[in-house]
């Protein structure tokens, strides 16, 4: 390697400006903390060319780690856990990295507007069949429907004091604490859970503003559900990578008999679904230009297949047993996303 800038012999000192470990002429970098072995002061242009040596280094391993995710199924997962690691890039990193670059590009193109516009429109359409079918026998218009339905008077509106609510069990209370906050916001829209606590004569705390809060978002759900779709959207990253682990617990149990422990059944997961974003990735950026769906769906056919190569790849067994348990996988995970989708939902709706 041709040695420049702060590499040069002459910049060379005996001792690590770092950890003060004695040095030689010809230590490059320090055999103790590993760092560089120079006591020439940093310039411009000495920071931009390591800087650009760093990323091409990383490139290096990047285009290692593509083509072995790529074209060797499974096989990457095989060697890094066999210690052949210094090409590739650590799978825990670059699953990240990767799934980053994934839900940005999917926050990028996918149009939650749209869909809640196209929801929107599919309700009116069936509200105007439904009431034109209502008009039709009862000979009355569209028109006198909205009328009659708009015209409400006061008496729907619900109090219970607080002297009420103490009287009462605490299912009940709950029920009826919660039922007067959600008529309350309904008749006068106070945002402000102080305001409203005070008008109501009820007690502030944090419980009482919880429920003032949590109403709120209920009738803003009720009345736009998409917006739950989309904080959900957003927490992706983080409930995936949540539920690998526990799916990485699955594949173990399946593989119990196979020399793998559960931190290397955790590398091939996250290789695979490294490789699932890659894929789904492209895919949308395909959509996108071609404005179908198709390559996502043919993206998932293929993301099957190659999780099967993968495993016959790694877990180096027949093909019968691969089936089977590439069929027992993908059920375990359906079950697992459907528990964890439904957890997910549940929980976003009291922090939502």
């Amino acid at each position: 390697m041709k040695e420049k800038g702060r590499f040069l012999k002459k910049y060379r000192g005996n001792e690590c400006l770092n950890c003060h470990v004695p040095l030689d002429v010809i230590d490059r970098y320090c055999h103790n903390c590993g760092q560089i072995n120079t006591t020439k002061k940093l310039s411009f242009k000495d920071f931009f060319n390591e800087f650009f040596a760093s990323i091409f280094s990383y490139d290096s391993r990047l285009r290692h780690t593509m083509v072995g995710l790529l074209f060797r199924p499974g096989m990457i997962s095989k060697d890094y856990i066999e210690g052949r690691r210094v090409k590739y890039a650590n799978p825990f990193r670059f699953y990240l990295s990767v799934s980053i670059l994934f839900f940005i590009i999917s926050g990028l193109f996918i149009d939650f507007d749209t869909i809640i516009t196209k929801n929107n429109d599919k309700d009116n359409e069936a509200l105007e069949v439904n009431l034109s079918d209502q008009d039709q026998q009862n000979g009355t218009t569209i028109n006198d429907s909205i009328l009659k339905s708009d015209n409400k008077d006061d008496n729907d509106y619900v109090y219970f004091s607080e002297k009420q609510l103490d009287t009462m069990d605490m299912f009940t209370a709950v029920n009826k604490r919660w039922e007067t906050y959600k008529s309350h916001y309904k008749k006068t829209e106070q945002l402000s859970a102080n305001i409203a606590l005070d008008s109501l004569k009820h007690s502030k705390n944090g419980y009482t503003k919880y429920l003032y809060r949590r109403s709120i978002r209920t009738k803003n759900l009720n009345e736009n559900p998409m917006e739950l779709l989309k904080f959900v959207f957003n927490k992706l990253p983080f409930i995936i990578f949540f539920f690998l682990p526990f799916f990485a617990l699955t594949i173990w149990i399946i593989y119990i008999r196979r020399p793998f422990n559960y931190m290397e059944h955790l590398v091939f997961i996250f290789h695979t679904q490294t490789m699932f974003f890659i894929l789904m990735g492209i895919a949308i950026l395909i959509d996108q230009i071609t404005k179908s769906e198709v390559a996502s769906s043919i993206a998932m056919f293929i993301f099957l297949f190659y999780l099967y190569k993968a495993m016959r790849n790694f877990y180096q067994q027949k093909r019968a047993k691969t089936i089977v348990k590439f069929l027992l996988v993908n059920i375990l995970f359906f079950i697992l996303a459907s528990v964890g989708s439904l957890i997910t939902i549940i929980g976003s709706m009291f922090i939502f």
